[in-house]
């Protein structure tokens, strides 16, 4: 019974987190330190550091100097 209890209780974790998740990341990457860590770990990884780079520097289609 304590079982199925606790596989209740993480079922309704998940579905309250996924319908309030960026209320909960709003106020988990409030904290200075956890946003700074979060950053530096997605930046780590190879195709969002470059989607983002493109994203921010990369020049547009519709530009006159290519």
């Amino acid at each position: 019974m304590s079982r199925v209890f606790s596989i209740l209780l993480i079922v309704l974790g998940g579905y309250y987190l996924i319908q309030k998740r960026y209320r909960v990341m709003n106020t988990i990457l409030r904290n200075p330190l956890i946003r700074k860590y979060a950053v530096r770990v997605l930046l780590s990884v190879p195709s969002i550091k470059r989607m983002m780079m493109n994203s921010v520097f990369g020049r547009s289609q519709n530009t006159i100097y290519q």
